[in-house]
């Protein structure tokens, strides 16, 4: 298969890397969630302490078991066993009051981990996924390990330490943790708001009542939190821990475009601390100060392919669908290729499927989201006739 370059005549065109940024934080990543475009980055791939922010997965695995596995509602009474109600004691970590053998609905459960990081209450909704904290974190690195995450360390389904969860503790060193990179966090963000976005109205609540507990958010960036800010934040999660200090995954809606920011690494750990929240912002402002959002309308792109049998022998081919993509601030449309269909061949009508087209120079989340979708014949190419065909394959012997 050949590969031909589609350009835009007229169109400078630069490499469009992700931005390298230079905030204080150990590693943080932007991402086009519909895309999974990564569009800015820092030591995105080095593995570090998730903390709470783990529960973003145990949000996902929720979802899953009521919207595909159907193994609950959100109205379904989950039992709390001792060890869950045991944690739900610990004054230094963050919760909401659990009793054993209590019954509180998955929906309670679910707003009490999100907003307010309740750490029982994420453990008490993987057993009732998997019926036992040991089986729920390996079906949350099953799960992991479908999306292509395989650097990951998961022991907990909240984010604790071993020595925190006491008796439901994966392995025997009391100080293993959740460990995973801001890339891995940025894949979990993204598969959380694109397949089931009603998570957004759960995290976007300032707070909730918990069966009379009142639960703040921990998300200060929510309008009308405790920082301001030009962005318009709707979610996601806090986490915390001594090894990883300040953790944060947002998710706002920026021209148009609904993106991800993980911050890891940040900030002291004692009281509240806004600098994880400031850091984003910081993060917002040197990456959007460098890159806009382009969107190619369909039918714009132009390249040709070779075609056998036609009358030309070359076919025109372009964008089946529109194409978005952020580029530098500069750059005006993207370079991208095509791979024709194996053995193209005429006849071929207007607007029939000719191939495949990729972006060039733009780094994805995963090999899944780099197609950027069909090219199509901008034109019919009308196949030659029998003779003509033969005196074509006789010149093709010289």
């Amino acid at each position: 298969l050949t590969i031909t370059v589609i350009t835009i005549v007229g169109s400078p065109m630069v490499h469009a890397a992700p931005v390298d940024t230079n905030i204080d934080a150990q590693a943080a990543i932007v991402v086009d969630a519909e895309s999974g475009q990564i569009i800015a980055q820092q030591n995105m791939d080095k593995v570090l302490p998730a903390a709470s922010t783990s529960k973003l997965m145990t949000a996902y695995l929720v979802n899953q078991a009521i919207n595909k596995d159907k193994l609950f509602n959100w109205d379904s009474p989950v039992k709390i066993s001792r060890n869950v109600a045991k944690v739900s004691t610990e004054a230094e970590l963050t919760n909401v009051p659990l009793k054993v053998g209590g019954h509180y609905s998955v929906k309670k459960l679910y707003q009490a981990a999100l907003l307010g990081s309740a750490n029982a209450a994420a453990m008490a909704l993987g057993d009732a996924i998997n019926g036992n904290q040991h089986a729920y974190i390996d079906h949350m690195q099953e799960q992991l390990n479908d999306w292509g995450i395989n650097d990951a360390t998961i022991n907990s389904a909240a984010g604790l330490l071993n020595s925190q969860v006491y008796s439901d503790a994966v392995g025997s060193n009391p100080n293993t943790e959740n460990m995973m990179s801001a890339k891995d966090m940025a894949i979990i963000a993204t598969h959380l708001v694109n397949d089931y976005p009603d998570v957004i109205q759960t995290t976007a609540l300032p707070r909730t009542n918990f069966y009379g507990t009142n639960v703040e958010s921990t998300n200060a960036l929510l309008p009308g939190g405790k920082v301001k800010s030009q962005y318009h934040f709707d979610g996601l999660k806090t986490g915390t821990s001594t090894k990883a200090h300040q953790n944060f995954v947002g998710t706002l809606t920026y021209d148009n475009r609904r993106l991800i920011t993980v911050v890891y690494g940040t900030g002291p750990v004692n009281g509240f601390n806004p600098t994880r929240f400031y850091q984003t912002i910081k993060l917002l402002d040197q990456t959007l100060s460098k890159v806009h959002f382009v969107q190619v309308p369909q039918g714009q792109l132009k390249a040709a392919t070779d075609i056998k049998n036609g009358k030309t022998k070359q076919a025109q081919v372009t964008n089946a669908q529109s194409i978005g993509v952020w580029l530098p601030i500069d750059q005006t449309a993207p370079k991208v290729s095509i791979t024709p269909n194996k053995d193209l061949a005429a006849p071929l009508k207007q607007g029939a499927a000719a191939g495949t087209i990729k972006m060039n120079d733009i780094t994805y989340l995963s090999k899944h989201d780099e197609q950027a979708g069909p090219a199509v014949a901008k034109q019919t190419v009308e196949k030659l006739g029998f003779f003509a065909r033969l005196w074509h394959g006789f010149l093709d012997l010289f």
